[in-house]
């Protein structure tokens, strides 16, 4: 009550006293203010806020002050919230509100320099500096104006956009005080404007990210002016007064190449970004393109520019950037001409503003490159123009500027003599300078370039002649070894990104007619002068003839073109590789002549070309070519074989020396792939990656001929045992591992397979075991196939590593446990077979039991190291329990009884175990597992009497065990808080083995009480939220042994997996959801599966949820009871619907849904019924609509295409005969998938971030999901269509039907998949379409053409006009030519 009267009498003394000397009154105020708590009187605060208003309105110092005053918006922040809208916009009205925002924000918008020193920000601000006019004026002390300023107007414009407002007269005073801010553009700009400058003020100051809530600012502009009245001169204002702090902004957020960038916080960044480009988007980039399409009027963007003469370098590319980005937006609607025409004149208006500038060069390159990024059109007489007066009016060719001049349009240097002249102009530059590293990135785009630019007028030969004029001019002038024009297009993935290579495309550019007039024209303008200029591009030739027509066209003439040439340059040592590649191509007599004319010079050049050059390592892989072409029985197989053996024999000498397996240069080599220059730096590694990978058969072929690997290889292998040297060998065996063809013969194999046990035994000597090279040797092992490792050797495998478990033992503790793990694997890998070692005996298994028990766990993840170590240990005990339980004999019984003497030191331990979790060790409990499951599922063990006392002796005590330690469990309770080690390891080795303790008998808990238990059991839930895996372990023994004791209600909703170490969550939910439906009834299970949809449906969509219903609903459509529906009438069919609802939501693990959905619709078809099927057509339909909307802002993206295609992939295959009468559906269905696919873009990786990190643990990313993955998989779908299987059409027929199912459903089909291709059609037109998509789509327009009937095909070409025709023609001509079926 007296803060009540003190604020009465504070503010009615505002009148006398006013805000004081020092703004102490206003302090005072503001104080009360806030401590006022909002009882819906609001007297003080009306009064409040109409003085204020009153005392800031003015151009008085005093009302400047006030207005500048940080506190003073502080306190109208504080009433506009506490007073009611009603009454607030009448004092807002009465008062002037919107005059003095206008009169504040021009005042702040202008700081003065002040002549005192700025005092240190970190310094507290005495009351009556912070008062001053100086000050207030400062940047500082505006900046805290404007921060002040801008939080009661957000606040304000919340509270007037809020829907809690209930009562009728405060949505009138909302809309009244609306009202207020709806003046014309020419008053709206008095707010806009300043208010921008203020946040330019804001980039340009020290204080940047010191200041609070600053994200809002751009927000808080945009709403206003969005409230504004519209007019026609909108846009005017916007270029005069708006333009250009808007432009320095973005220039200084770095949202084009600017010297003016700054860092900011990323936040704040990216929502000034976003709120600044959406504003100007709407206000200034639309508005004047309608003006332009309308009236064919520019002057909004000409006034613009005029409104920065002194910023012209930011205001350009920011204008640019605006129309480019609203080009790009409608670029695929109407009026494209219109828009076309538009974006060349605003080019146009840019490039004679900075005509006359200094920096000219790097502002086209910034306007270009922003072209170039949202495809706008470029006139191209003004690129040509731009090309000759700003890159080649001197002897400083600006190359960088003239790729992005090719880049932006290719038809720069086509199509009439002015742009033949400047090509030619540009190669001639090209050939005549010497380049640096940057320069000669951006030659090879301006190359790509012409090539594009020929590809477009369809005249890749063309672009070829070129070519090879260019690279006969660069070698006659000795220029040849850095010319771009000789290594542009050397080997496959060297150019630029979004471009096909030259070895790509040729084929599919060029008919096998012009290919061979082609090199008939470079035969007849071809000298022996130009030896490099022809093997460069012959070999370029000969590495894009794939296909049997082109091999047949090209024939001997390429090798006509190179043969006879001595040189030996690295650019004429690819002369070999069109040699391979002839000889590859050619008839067995016509390759025996090949080799007549090579051979002698092969023979010179194995025998004394150095090694280290391109010329030796080319002949070498030519000269393997010939030896695998020539196998088996070719005439001259021996003679390429003597020639492999001396260049072998060179190789093994050189490498002695020279260490090729050290470092990382074998990694390097093997990397750089089959087409790579020859690199001197690691050329004897490029030797061995070719032996290793492209030529596959040489280490096959070599050990068939003399029993042994090639001599170099294998010095290789053995030439250095050093830690430097790990690396490569490693690469090494890899390579050699991964050659199916080595794997594939038997004898090699096994010489393969000796060598790394030999180098596995001779690791022995090493102190530490496995050291580098014995843990190498276990990989390799463990890769190898079963079949490669015969008895003898499994045998001799785990004799070495049983003799060495006593070294392991002794070793450190972080690297015992990466030896353990290794060792584990090989040993389950290799007991997997019949493998009876000398001196195989139970201690093993004990002794490697004690080890794991005894071994220092590291603090963090210790759990999941638990249970890797658990599941690696269980398999490798029963891969050798099971075989001695398997076959028992008198070697088995002797191998038992040391099991029964292990049971006995196991049965004192547990007798003295104590509450600190001492007695049995941990991995005892899983060896004792393994001994109970083997000897009660082997009828042979189960038949001997001694086995059997040992079966019931081993549950009895593992039941014991387990009972110990539930009882430790609950009695200690603090258990789950805290973490130790060894006690965590009995714990999560003792649930473990539980299973087979139950076998035998209940367990035995004496002492426990029932409310103790279920104590225990919510510990464990509040445990399980943090990801804890013991608690959830012990959650699951409780579920499924003590339910009864415990008497919990089923779990019905399950949290998020995240916090579950090591990707463990969904084994570990699978495990939790077995443990409560172990017991359950087919009716159970289908009830409980309702109660988990319903809580999904409530809000827990979380991907535990889902992938408990996932498992659930995967033990009813495989269980043998299967029941169609509770009595409540709840059933599959349900959860199918509800779950495909649930995806137009967007739910976070959208992934799952549609794995359950599939599932669904596959596994169990007769339970959906027709809503179910047109429910997911018409989800999908929305749903691509949705993944393709350029607005879409919410969290999560909608199902990927690939899932999507797979839903509709499902329905085509089971579901093919409810869609009889229905096709309109599915045909709709496809046209939508078919526009999403071609017109959608490829989500940034930016934008996938967010729900990559949710979806990581389940969900891994898929080498289809790209678009030309996506189109392979939409052509599936329409193959399904056309051509479908007996078993998707089937059904009972009359006896005596002439007619298949098969044939009726293609006829079905005919009748209406020919509106398809129209769509595609249109589509071709509307959207561009990859090369690599429209080859994947070819087969699925091929099986449309194949049912569509002759006067389908008629209306197909009546559908379209003189376009579509032509797309048409060229499809049908290519069905014709490859797809369709011609009887052979």
């Amino acid at each position: 009550m007296d803060d009540d009267t003190d604020l009465i009498k504070t503010v009615r003394g505002l009148d006398q006293n006013g805000p004081g000397e020092i703004g102490e009154n206003l302090q005072l105020l503001w104080k009360l203010l806030v401590a006022n708590s909002h009882d819906g009187f609001h007297a003080a605060e009306e009064s409040t806020l109409r003085w204020l208003l009153k005392s800031m309105n003015g151009s008085a110092e005093v009302a400047e002050r006030l207005r500048r005053y940080p506190i003073t918006w502080a306190i109208l922040d504080c009433v506009f919230q506490k007073i009611p809208l009603f009454s607030l916009a009448k004092s807002l009205a009465d008062r002037k509100f919107v005059s003095v925002l206008q009169h504040t924000l021009e005042d702040v918008a202008k700081p003065v320099e002040s002549t005192a020193s700025s005092p240190s920000s970190k310094r507290k601000r005495s009351t009556t500096e912070a008062f001053s006019t100086e000050f207030l004026r400062s940047q500082l002390g505006c900046l805290n104006t404007a921060q002040a300023l801008f939080t009661a107007l957000k606040r304000l414009l919340d509270r007037l956009g809020s829907t809690t407002e209930r009562f009728s007269r405060d949505k009138l005073g909302a809309e009244h005080i609306k009202s207020l801010f709806c003046t014309s553009a020419d008053g709206a700009k008095d707010i806009a404007a300043p208010a921008l400058r203020i946040c330019r003020d804001l980039l340009a100051s020290d204080s940047c990210d010191q200041t609070a809530d600053c994200e809002s600012w751009v927000q808080v502009v945009t709403t206003i002016w969005d409230l504004h009245l519209q007019g026609p001169d909108d846009v005017m204002q916007v270029a005069a007064h708006i333009f250009a702090p808007a432009a320095v902004i973005l220039a200084r957020l770095g949202l084009f190449k600017s010297p003016d960038q700054i860092v900011v916080p990323g936040s704040l960044k990216a929502k000034w970004l976003s709120d600044l480009q959406r504003f100007m988007y709407r206000n200034f980039a639309l508005p004047g393109r309608a003006a332009f399409v309308n009236t064919r009027d520019l002057v909004a963007f000409r006034a613009a520019l005029d409104s920065c003469d002194d910023m012209t370098h930011l205001a350009v590319p920011a204008l640019y950037l605006f129309a480019s980005s609203a080009y790009q937006d409608m670029s695929q609607g109407g009026l494209r001409k219109d828009n076309a025409e538009w974006m060349k004149q605003i080019f146009q208006i840019a490039e004679r503003a900075i005509r006359d500038r200094p920096d000219r060069n790097s502002l086209m390159q910034s306007i270009l490159g922003q072209a170039i990024e949202r495809s706008a059109p470029v006139a191209v007489m003004d690129l040509r123009r731009i090309c000759l007066d700003y890159c080649l009016q001197d002897g400083n060719t600006q190359w960088s500027l003239i790729a992005k001049i090719a880049r932006c349009e290719t038809d720069v240097f086509q199509l009439s003599d002015d742009g033949i002249q400047l090509r030619k102009e540009v190669c001639e530059r090209i050939a005549n300078q010497e380049h640096n590293q940057d320069d000669t990135a951006a030659i090879e785009q301006i190359i790509q370039a012409f090539r594009d630019g020929f590809r477009t007028r369809r005249d890749l030969p063309g672009f070829l002649h070129l070519w090879f004029e260019q690279l006969c001019k660069v070698e006659s002038r000795k220029l040849q070894d850095n010319s771009p024009w000789f290594k542009v297009f050397l080997q496959r993935g060297t150019s630029q990104k979004d471009s096909c290579s030259l070895q790509d495309i040729l084929e599919s550019e060029m008919s096998p007619q012009r290919l061979t007039e082609m090199i008939a024209w470079v035969k007849d303008n071809s000298s022996a002068s130009y030896p490099q200029a022809l093997s460069v591009f012959a070999a370029t030739l000969a590495q894009s003839l794939h296909s049997e027509q082109y091999v047949d066209a090209a024939g001997r003439h390429l090798f006509d073109l190179v043969s006879g040439f001595k040189a030996s340059t690295s650019f004429c040592a690819l002369r070999w590789r069109v040699v391979s590649a002839t000889a590859s191509w050619a008839h067995p007599s016509e390759r025996d002549d090949i080799w007549g004319k090579l051979k002698k010079r092969l023979t010179k050049t194995a025998e004394k070309s150095a090694l280290l050059t391109a010329e030796s390592y080319e002949a070498f892989k030519c000269c393997s070519r010939f030896w695998d072409l020539f196998s088996p029985n070719d005439a001259h197989v021996e003679e390429a074989a003597v020639l492999m053996d001396v260049w072998m024999k060179r190789l093994s000498a050189d490498m002695a020396s020279s260490r090729v397996l050290e470092g990382t240069k074998m990694a390097a080599a093997v990397g750089l792939g089959v087409d790579a220059e020859f690199d001197e730096q690691v050329g004897y590694q490029q030797y061995l990656a070719w032996m290793l990978n492209a030529s596959s058969r040489l280490s096959k072929l070599y050990f068939a001929r003399t029993n042994k690997l090639p001599s170099a290889l294998t010095d290789a292998l053995s030439s250095s045992k050093s830690s430097s040297s790990l690396d490569g060998m490693t690469t090494l065996w890899n390579a050699l591992l991964s050659n199916e063809v080595n794997l594939s013969e038997a004898s090699l194999t096994k010489d393969l397979t000796d060598r790394v046990i030999e180098a596995l035994d001779e690791s022995q000597k090493k102190k530490e075991w496995p050291g580098q090279l014995g843990q190498m040797g276990i990989k390799i092992l463990s890769r190898m196939p079963m079949d490669a490792l015969g008895r003898s050797q499994r045998e001799k495998i785990m004799t070495i590593l049983a003799k060495q478990q006593s070294s392991v033992t002794n070793s450190s503790a972080d690297v015992n446990l990466i030896r353990w793990k290794l060792i584990l694997s090989l040993s389950a890998k290799v007991m997997k077979r019949p493998t009876f070692y000398d001196g195989l005996r139970f201690s093993d298994l004990a002794a490697c039991s004690e080890a794991l028990s005894s071994a220092s766990l590291p603090a963090q993840d210790s759990d999941a190291l638990v249970l890797e170590l658990i599941d690696r240990f269980s398999l490798m005990a029963t891969a050798v329990l099971k075989q001695m339980a398997d076959h028992v004999d008198e070697r088995s019984v002797k191998y038992f009884e040391g099991a029964s003497a292990f049971m006995d030191v196991c049965e004192k331990q547990s007798a003295n175990s104590k509450a600190d979790g001492s007695g049995v060790p941990a991995f005892h409990m899983t060896l004792l597992k393994a001994l109970a499951t083997e000897l009660s599922r082997s009828t042979n063990a189960r038949s001997n009497q001694t086995l059997t006392v040992l079966l019931t002796r081993t549950q009895q005590a593992l039941s014991k065990c387990v009972a110990n330690v539930i009882s430790l469990c609950v009695s200690n309770k603090k258990l789950l808080d805290g973490r130790n080690t060894v006690l965590d390891s009995i714990i999560l080795t003792a649930i473990d083995a539980s299973s087979a303790a139950t076998a035998s008998e209940p367990f035995d808990l004496p002492g426990l009480k029932p409310s103790s238990i279920r104590k225990l059991e919510k510990r464990t839930k509040e445990a399980m939220r943090s990801g804890d895996l013991r608690a959830w372990k012990i959650h699951m023994f409780l579920q499924r042994n003590l339910s009864p004791v415990v008497e919990v209600p089923q779990p019905s909703a399950f949290d998020n997996l995240g916090n579950v170490p090591g990707g463990l969550g969904e084994s570990l939910l699978k495990e939790m959801v077995d443990s409560v439906t172990e017991n359950m009834d087919a009716l159970a299970k289908l009830g409980y599966l309702r109660g988990l949809t319903d809580s999904f449906k409530n809000g827990c969509n979380t991907d535990g949820q889902l992938l408990a219903i996932e498992h659930v609903a995967d033990q009813l459509m495989t269980s043998p009871d299967f029941l169609s529906h509770t009595q409540e009438g709840f059933s599959l069919s349900m959860l199918h619907s509800e779950l495909t609802s649930s995806l137009l939501t967007k739910p976070a693990y959208s992934h799952i849904i549609c794995r359950i959905l599939r599932a669904l619709l596959e596994k169990r078809p007769q339970c959906m019924t027709q809503w179910n099927i047109e429910l997911t057509l018409s989800t999908v339909s929305h749903l691509v609509c949705l993944d393709s909307s350029p607005d879409d802002e919410q969290q999560h993206l909608p199902p990927s295409y690939s899932w999507l295609c797979k839903l509709i992939e499902v329905i085509i295959k089971k579901h093919r005969i409810r869609l009889e009468g229905h096709f309109h559906l599915i045909l709709s269905t496809m046209q939508i998938l078919l526009k999403g696919l071609i017109t959608t873009k490829p989500t940034p990786p930016a934008t996938l971030s967010a729900v990559a990190a949710t979806a990581t643990a389940t969900a891994s990313a898929s080498p289809t999901d790209t678009q030309e993955g996506h189109a392979h998989t939409y052509a599936r779908l329409v193959t399904l269509i056309c051509e479908p299987t007996a078993g998707a059409v089937s059904r009972s027929q009359l006896q005596g039907a002439l007619d298949s199912a098969t044939d009726a459903a293609k006829r079905s089909a005919g009748r209406h998949m020919y509106l398809l291709l129209v769509h595609y059609v249109k589509l071709q037109l509307e959207a561009h379409v990859s090369t690599q998509v429209r080859e994947a789509l070819d087969p699925a327009m091929n099986s449309i053409f194949t049912i569509t009937t002759p006067e389908g095909r008629k209306i197909l070409n009546d559908a379209m006009d003189a376009s579509g025709r032509a797309i048409l023609k060229e499809m049908y001509r290519r069905y014709v030519k490859f797809g369709k079926w011609s009887g052979v």
